[in-house]
């Protein structure tokens, strides 16, 4: 999928906004075909384990965003978590 984001495209600084998602859930929740499924707009069948980052260039309100999705597959018990969600 050419939407695979490295690592050094959450830390580099660019001209155009970004967006951070954190994707998280339990084993096998469709957290992957979920994210798939927006980026493509085709279902996947069969989730990835190991999660993933993945981008999308995203319109709202006329301005461009650069949205990074972070897929976090395992585990959750086994995954160190460095951000947080805030609903606002």
């Amino acid at each position: 999928m050419d939407s695979f984001v490295n690592s050094q495209e959450w830390t580099i600084s660019r001209s155009v906004p970004d967006i951070r998602l954190g994707i998280v859930g339990s084993l096998s929740s469709g957290k992957s075909a979920l994210v798939h499924r927006y980026l493509t707009g085709s279902y996947m069948q069969e989730e990835s384990p190991e999660g993933g980052r993945f981008k999308k260039e995203i319109q709202i309100d006329n301005q461009s965003y650069l949205l990074l999705i972070r897929d976090e597959g395992g585990p959750p018990e086994m995954q160190v978590r460095t951000s947080y969600l805030k609903i606002f």
